[in-house]
C-alpha cells in the first residue's frame, strides 16, 4: 500500500484537496515531502498539458495513482443521471477525456459525484438510475478498450442520495457487470454510512480497487477519532495492494497536513507490516 497525495488546480472549489497549484510544481512538492504517488483532480483534461506533468513524474519517480473527476459535476453540472440527454452525453464525453488523460500515466479514473443524484419520485428515480447505468456502461466499455480502470465511489448521504454505502455500490457494480470498474471507498464517507468501516472493507474485498483516507472531521488521518491502525490492518488482512489517497482538508495548512499525514500513516503501515 502506498500513500497518494491529492492535487488540484488553484481555482477548484472542491474542499478536501491537500495541494493546489500548477500540477507539475505540485508533483515536485509531493515528492519533496516523501510521497511516491499523487492523485490529480482535473476539471477539463483537454485544457491540461500532460507533457509537463509527465516530465515531473519522470524526474521524481512519482506515480499518478488516480484521476479525480468531481469538478465536472460540482462546477460544470454534468452528470449521468440527468434527464437532459445533452448533459448526459457531456458527462460521458468528459469521462472519456479523463480516460484518455489517465492513459498517459496508467492511472485509474474515479467516478464519484458525476454519477449524479436521483429524483425523489419513484418513476423518475427508476428512469434516472437506468440513465446512470447506461452512461457508466458506455464509459466502462471505453475504459476497457483503453486498458484503464474506473473506480466507483460510495459517497455519504449529505453529498448525494445515490450509492451511499459500500454494499449499495457493490450491488450496483454487479448490475454493470464490467471488469473495467471496481469499488472505491473513503473513510470519511464510511464513518457516516457504515456500521463498521473494517467490516465493510472485509466484505467487499473482491471489488475494492481504491481507498481515500480522511479522519472523522475530514482533517488529515490522525487528527480525528478514526482508528486508522484498525482500518489499515483490515486492508492488509484482505491483501489490499492499492493506493491510499489522502483526500482531506489542508488544515492548518497544506504542507503541515501533508507531512503530518505522511509520517502518521507511514508509521502505522510499518507497524502492521505493510509490504
Amino acid at each position: 500500500m502506498k500513500i497518494s497525495l491529492t492535487i488540484s488546480s488553484p481555482g477548484s472549489k472542491f474542499g478536501p484537496i491537500v495541494l493546489r497549484g500548477d500540477y507539475a510544481d505540485m508533483v515536485n512538492q509531493a515528492a519533496a515531502s516523501g510521497f511516491k504517488a499523487v492523485e490529480l483532480h482535473i476539471r477539463e483534461p483537454k485544457a491540461i498539458d500532460h507533457s509537463s506533468i509527465w516530465r515531473s513524474v519522470e524526474k521524481t519517480g512519482i506515480t499518478v495513482s488516480t484521476i479525480g473527476t468531481g469538478q465536472a459535476y460540482g462546477e460544470d453540472r454534468i452528470f449521468f443521471s440527468s434527464p437532459d440527454e445533452q448533459v448526459r452525453q457531456a458527462a460521458v464525453q468528459r469521462i472519456r477525456d479523463q480516460i484518455d488523460f489517465a492513459s498517459h500515466f496508467g492511472a485509474k479514473v474515479i467516478i464519484g459525484l458525476i454519477k449524479g443524484p436521483l429524483p425523489e419520485g419513484e418513476p423518475e428515480r427508476v428512469l434516472a438510475r437506468s440513465k446512470a447505468i447506461d452512461c457508466l456502461k458506455r464509459c466502462a466499455d471505453y475504459a476497457q478498450k483503453a486498458r484503464i480502470s474506473l473506480v466507483l465511489e460510495a459517497i455519504n448521504r449529505y453529498e448525494t442520495n445515490f450509492l451511499n454505502t459500500a454494499e449499495e455500490t457493490d450491488e450496483f457494480l454487479q448490475e454493470i457487470g464490467s471488469p473495467a470498474i471496481g469499488l472505491h471507498l473513503d473513510t470519511f464517507h464510511m464513518n457516516i454510512e457504515e456500521v463498521s468501516i473494517e467490516g465493510a472493507i472485509k466484505k467487499n474485498v473482491k471489488r475494492l480497487m481504491h481507498m481515500h483516507l480522511a479522519d472523522s472531521n475530514r482533517w488529515a488521518p490522525g487528527r480525528g477519532h478514526l482508528d486508522f491502525h484498525s482500518i489499515l490492518s483490515a486492508l492488509r488482512e484482505i491483501g489490499y495492494q492499492g493506493y491510499l489517497g489522502l483526500e482531506c482538508l489542508p488544515i492548518p495548512d497544506a504542507k503541515s497536513a501533508a507531512e503530518y499525514a505522511f509520517r502518521y500513516l507511514e508509521d502505522l503501515l510499518s507497524r502492521i507490516g505493510n509490504k
